[in-house]
Order: structure tokens, then sequence, then C-alpha cells
């Protein structure tokens, strides 16, 4: 009887609970309606009174003395730079080692010549993730030389290296220290949290005011970027480690130091190594970004063609970007895994890694003989000139409809919304943001909604915070409604799940400089092109977190339903979506944290809004303006994401 009268209790528990959820779900979808409803009733209602002076957008004075006095601080920085002891003695050594270390890692790529760094990567690829992946570094070489981009690709491989190690360098520390002490731990983790939500374009311009524009303030930055996984993850693997093997030590005698170089750190070795992996990958998106700012590489390459609208030159870089991407993750993960590194014998490792390098130094030796040097740039292969041949033959078949697409958008969505928001009195726009944080998170939240919003109206961006808005809403409403549908229909079918699976790891590991391209290939330059990269870019991570959130529903809830006669319709409304809630909102979250990061990168196929902001203030040395744009990404970012993390789940 105990074994029946259980999972009917668990049932019972599980169906209140889904109840519940569901009635928090529809409340407050209903009074964010309201709301809404209120915005829009608001804006009307100044539009028939005239638009009166204090039914306007945010006053424009406090954000201009804001934007003076950074432009002040640049001034200064500038006058100053090679002056001031902060800088002479610290910054502009860092400078100097950063841009020094990039040089030389760069230097023994060249001087190892194309032939030695292809044996280099091949042996490295085979040795520690089988032949399989040694054979990926090769076909990935072969898109370097074949695209005639490979001096542009030692460049950024340069730079990764580079801000890799400074990640490591102070993340494995960190990540130690807040694994070991649970003090340090709580106040390292809203950092954390706070670096990890912000896009990454806020991060270019801090680091352009203390480094200047080229290789070093690219390194710190995608330094910077890449570290909070890391962190994050060998803290987690640290405090993961079983306690009764501590304790075992710890009776043994042993020493704190003893305890983590013989205990922790090769017991959380597997998942530190997958942390590593994480941080690699940001890496490789960042320094992509990082072209803006003087980066060079492949990043520069892409957004050199973006600018000239050369759909082929953008396609042959960001092969490239792809191809060392997935190169890189498939490596590290399997470094992290340790599943594919071939199985050799003890006695046979140390001298088949001293054969390996022998081979290294010869196939270097005998370049140098040869002079190779980097790929000639006359062996390449033009791949540009038929993807544009077949971007204008697309255009000519699909381009009138694509347009009318935009166009019907861009007039009956995007742009009402974004009057909607800038045209409506600034302190309606604050309290019905105050009041979304409150419907949905509680009153703290409520609290640092309504602060974000009067901090992007005090940096003299509000409309251009309010353009990005409706542009992070209409994305991500889209994003959501498909993800939700693609993700229901991938726990409904195993078969569809496993297609998908590999589709969408595939499309997690590209850096999201490069959906920019199919979407200025579709739509062209402008508002547009900069929705459907961030709807693409966003979409992998909702589709999986809805899946597993559906499979992750207790079976005897399911059944339960199903023995009461339920339908499929009713199975999924009532019980499964209701007990996913916390996969849902962290669908929902992610997928808008991510679409924000991309509308911002838009900015760079004339996506407009803060992104501009930031690109204009990077290239006409107004920083002011850009920075005063950077805050306000982050202020957006900050409301977003504590909005959309909702409350907790009430309990059973």
């Amino acid at each position: 009887m105990a074994t029946v009268t259980e999972p009917t209790g668990s049932t019972a528990v599980g169906t209140a609970t889904s109840g519940r959820t569901g009635g928090w779900l529809r409340s407050s979808a209903a009074q964010a309606l309201l709301v809404f409803v209120v915005l829009v009733a608001g804006y009307w209602v100044t539009r028939l009174m005239g638009e009166p002076s204090w039914a306007g957008g945010f006053p424009t004075g406090p954000g201009d003395r804001f934007m003076a006095w950074l432009d002040q601080v640049y001034a200064w920085i500038v006058a100053n730079r090679n002056d001031s002891p902060l800088f002479l003695y610290f910054f502009n050594y860092i400078s100097v080692g950063l841009g020094s270390a990039v040089v030389l890692i760069n230097q023994a790529l060249d001087f190892l010549t194309w032939a030695g760094v292809t044996a280099l990567g091949l042996f490295t690829a085979w040795r520690v993730a089988g032949w399989r992946v040694a054979l990926l570094v090769l076909a990935t070489f072969a898109v370097f030389a074949l695209t005639g981009l490979w001096t542009e690709s030692m460049t950024t491989l340069a730079l990764i290296i580079t801000s890799v190690f400074i990640a490591l360098l102070f993340g494995l520390p960190l990540g130690i220290l807040a694994g070991r002490s649970e003090m340090f731990y709580r106040g390292l983790r809203p950092v954390l949290d706070f670096m990890q939500i912000m896009p990454a374009f806020a991060y270019l311009l801090p680091f352009v005011l203390l480094f200047g524009i080229g290789n070093p303030a690219a390194a710190v930055v995608t330094a910077v970027y890449a570290l909070p996984p890391v962190v994050r993850i060998t803290a987690l693997a640290i405090r993961e480690v079983p306690q009764g093997a501590i304790e075992a030590t710890t009776s043994l005698g042993s020493t704190p130091w003893q305890m983590l170089t013989k205990v922790q750190l090769p017991m959380a070795k597997r998942t530190i190594l997958l942390g590593v992996n994480q941080t690699i990958m940001l890496a490789v998106s960042m320094v992509v970004i990082a072209s803006v700012i003087g980066a060079g590489g492949l990043g520069d390459a892409i957004y050199q063609a973006l600018a000239k609208v050369n759909v082929g030159q953008a396609f042959q870089a960001g092969l490239a970007i792809v191809m060392l991407a997935i190169a890189m993750d498939r490596v590290t993960g399997a470094v992290g895994h340790g599943t594919r590194t071939p199985n050799i014998p003890e006695r046979y490792r140390m001298p088949l890694s001293a054969a390996g390098l022998a081979v290294i130094i010869l196939v270097t030796a005998i370049g140098r003989l040869f002079g190779l040097g980097a790929w000639p740039r006359d062996l390449s292969i033009d791949i540009a000139t038929p993807v544009n041949i077949a971007y204008e033959w697309v255009q000519s078949v699909i381009g009138a409809y694509t347009a009318a697409l935009a166009t019907w958008t861009l007039n009956w969505i995007l742009s009402p919304l974004d009057l909607l928001l800038s045209g409506s009195p600034w302190w309606l726009v604050v309290i019905a943001a105050t009041a979304l944080g409150w419907i949905f998170a509680g009153v703290r939240v409520a609290i640092v909604s309504a602060v974000s919003f009067l901090v992007i109206g005090l940096l003299g961006v509000w409309d251009n915070a309010m353009d990005t808005l409706s542009q992070v809403l209409v994305a991500s409403l889209v994003t959501i409604a498909l993800g939700v549908v693609i993700g229901v229909l991938m726990s409904r079918n195993d078969v569809l799940a496993a297609i998908l699976r590999p589709v969408l790891d595939a499309m997690q590991t590209l850096p999201p400089f490069v959906y920019l391209i199919p979407a200025v290939a579709l739509f062209g330059i402008g508002r547009i092109p900069a929705l459907v990269a961030a709807l693409i870019f966003a979409l992998p991570p909702v589709i999986r977190l809805v899946n597993d959130g559906i499979r992750g529903v207790a079976t005897g809830s399911v059944e339960a339903a199903v023995s009461q006669g339920s339908t499929k319709w009713q199975l999924l409304t009532k019980v499964e979506l209701p007990m996913a809630r916390g996969s849902l909102l962290l669908a929902v979250n992610q997928g808008i944290i991510l679409v924000l990061s991309m509308v911002v990168m838009g900015a760079l196929v004339g996506a407009g809004a803060l992104g501009n902001d930031v690109v204009v203030g990077l290239a006409q040395n107004q920083l002011g303006l850009g920075l005063a744009a950077g805050l306000a990404i982050v202020c957006l970012g900050l409301f977003l994401d504590r909005v959309t993390q909702g409350r907790r789940a009430p309990r059973a």
C-alpha cells in the first residue's frame, strides 16, 4: 500500500503546485496587460492635450552635463596619459605588456610558418581529442589558408591566447577562493551575475578610456568578458568535492595547501576544464566584437565587409571564425570530458610526445628553409565572388518579399512601439517599468526597475534607450513564442530532439557577430536585420530550456493527468507548462538578455539606438556619449534580467 500512497501524494502536491503556479502566471499576465493599457491610454491622452511640457521625454539637461563631464575626463586622460603616475606606472605598463604579448605570440606563430602551425595544431588535437577532432582542425587551417585570411586568423588566435591566459590567471585563483570560502563566494556572486548580464558592447568604452584603441584594450576587455564562467565553474567544482574525501584528508593531518593540491583540484579537474572551455568560447566571441576598438584579425575583416555591404567577403571571414570557434570548442571540450583522448599506454606517452615535438620542429625547420611564412594569398580561392552572385540571385528572387516583410514590421510593429515608449510621458514609462517589476518579481525589483529607468534618463539617452527597448521587446516576443513552440515539439518527439540537438549545439558555438551576415544578406541594412540576427542568436537556449523543463516534469503527474482523461492540450497547458515554470522563466530570461546583447550589436548594420551611440563614441572620440550609452545598456540589461527572473516558485 505504501508504494501506491506515496506517488498519489506526490501527484496531489504537484497538481496543487501547478495550479497555484498557473494562477500566478495568469494573474501576472493580466496585470502586465493592464499596465500596457494604461501606458497606451496615457500616450493618447497627452497627444490629445497637445503634448504639454510636463508630459514629454526625459529632460536632457542632466544628461548633457554628464556627457560633457565625461568628455572632460577623457580629454584629461588623453592630455595626461604620459604624465599622470596612475597611467605612467600602471595602465601604460599593462598596455605595453599586453601589446607586446600579442605581438610576441603573433611572431611565434609566424616563425612556425603555416606548415609548423598546422603540424602543431594537428598533433595537439589528436593527442587530446582523437583523430576526428584532428581532421576538424586540419579543415579549419585549410579554411584559413584557402580564404586568404591566414594572417588575420593568426592575429585573432594570438589575441585569444593572450586574453584566455589573463582570464585564467585571475579566474582560477578567484574560483578556488570562492570554492573554499563561503563569505568570499557570497560577495563575489552578485559581481559575476552583473558581469554576465552586461551586453558585450557595454564592456568596450571603459577599457578604451584606460588603454586606448588597439590590441591591449581588446585583450583586456576580452579577458574580463570571458572571466565569469571559469570563476563560477571552478568555485562550483571545488564546492562539490565529496565531504567524505575532505574529512578523510583532514583526519590524516593534511594542511589546507595539501588538501587543495592533492584532493580538491584533482577531483574537480574535469569540471574546471569545462569552465576553461566556456572561457575560451566567450573569448572567441568577444575578440571578434573587439574589432570595433582596433583589435584587427577576422573580426575586423567582417566589420569592414559589413560596412560595405559586401556579403561575400563577410561570408569568407565568418566561415573562418565559425571553423575556429567549432575547432576550439571540440578540442577544449574533449579535454574537459576526457572521453575521446587516444588510449595510449603510460610507457609510450612520453616518447610519443617527444616524437611529435620532433616532427613539429622538423616541419618548422623545413618551412623556414623554404621561406614559407604565412600561406600565400595568391594560392587562395575566391569565395566572395560566387557568394555575392548567389546573394544577388537570392535578392532578385525573394528580395521584394523580405523588403515588404521588413517594411511591414517596421511600420506596423517596431515604429509604433518605439513611438509609444519615447512619446509617452517619461514618468509614466518609469511607473510602468516599476509596476512590471513589482508584478513579476516583487518590491525589490520594482525599486531596481525605477532606479534603472531614472538613471537612463539622467544619462541623457532616453529616446535611444526606448528605441533599443522596443527592438528588444519585439525580437524577444518572437523568440520566446518560436522557442516555446519548437521546445514543446522537441519534448514530444525523440526523433526531432535527436535531429535538433546537434544543430542547437552548433548554433550556440558560433560567435554572435556571425549571425549578422545572413541577416544582412536577407534584409539589407537597418533595424530589421538586427532583430533577425537577435532572434536566431537567442533561439537555441530558449528551445533547449523549454525542452528540458517539459521533459523534467514528474512522470507521476503526467500519468495521473492522462488517467483522468486529459487531452494533449490540457496536459500541456494544465500540467507540463505550469510545472516547468522554473525552466520557462529561465528560458524567457536568457532569451531576452541574449536578444539585448545582439540588438545592441546590430548598430554595426544600421540598427541605430544605443549601440549606434557606442559606435559613434568610439569612432568620433565622443567618449561621453559612448559611455552614457554603455551605462544605459547596462541599466536596460539589469531591468530586463531582474524582471524576467520572476518570483520564487511557490512552495508546496
